[in-house]
This record gives C-alpha cells, structure tokens and sequence, in this order.
C-alpha cells in the first residue's frame, strides 16, 4: 500500500470536483446573462429565473472542495506511526483506512479504501490504537493489521 499514491488520488478527486462546480457555475452565470440579454431585448425586467438557489448551492459546494483540499494539505503522510493518528493509513481485518479527510470509499490499484476523517465514528475508534488493537463499528469487528 503507497500512502503517498493515496493522498495524490484524493487530491485528484478533490479537483475533479473543484473543476466541475467551476464549470457549472460558469454555466450558470452564462445562461443567466443570456437570459438577462434576452428579457433586455424584449422590454421585461428580470423576474427571478430560479438559477440563484442553484448558484448558491454550487458555490458551498466549492467552497466545502476547496476547504477539504486545504484541510488534506495539513495532512502528514510522511509521518512514521506506532499508533494510528490523523494521517495514517490503516490496514484493517475487514478494511483499509486513510485518517485524512471525508472523502469515502476510493479504489487506488484494485484496492478499497476509506479516506475518512479522525471525527468520524470509525476514526474516533481508531485513534490511538496500535497493531493488534480491535474495534467493534456496527456489528463489525475491524482487527489493526499494518499502520502505514
């Protein structure tokens, strides 16, 4: 397992999405202007086109991309861990865990893993645990194999 090839897959996804909400908000405002344009050319005022709850929601999407990119960028993956922490790679029993960032299930050279973050219920169980350690998550037994 390469955590470095890890990280750069989230922060691959992360801009993918950054990406595409760039896009559609851009879209959006073109499709507004066009509109205004046309209203413009038959003496009407704008009457609300229903594109500003869509903007809107689209913009905190951006923003919560950009505010995760951000937040994996403090993320250390060069880090040498006897427990798991934020930053860690943890291959378990029943599953492979990123503590970084909520990002979910992510397929990185025909393997699964989970980029969740140390909040989460699952990375709350894991702080702190060491190889050998178990934690019980939903009827679950997860088993610490390796911490990378």
């Amino acid at each position: 397992m390469n955590k470095e090839q890890l990280y750069h897959k989230c922060i691959d996804i992360l801009n993918e999405r950054i990406e595409r909400y760039r896009a559609e908000i851009n879209i959006i405002k073109e499709s507004a202007e066009n509109e205004d344009k046309t209203k413009g050319d038959e003496g009407e005022g704008s009457s609300g086109n229903g594109y500003g709850s869509n903007f809107t929601k689209i913009l905190e999407y951006l923003e919560e991309a950009n505010s995760l990119k951000a937040k994996l960028k403090q993320v250390d993956i060069f880090q040498t861990n006897d427990t798991v922490k934020q930053g860690s790679l943890v291959a378990c029993s029943n599953g492979n865990f990123f503590l970084s960032i909520p990002l979910g299930k992510i397929i990185l050279d025909g393997q699964t893993f989970f980029a969740i973050s140390k909040e989460a219920p699952v990375g709350q169980l894991l702080i702190g645990k060491k190889i050998g350690d178990s934690i019980s998550f939903n009827n679950n037994t997860y088993v610490v194999e390796k911490i990378y």
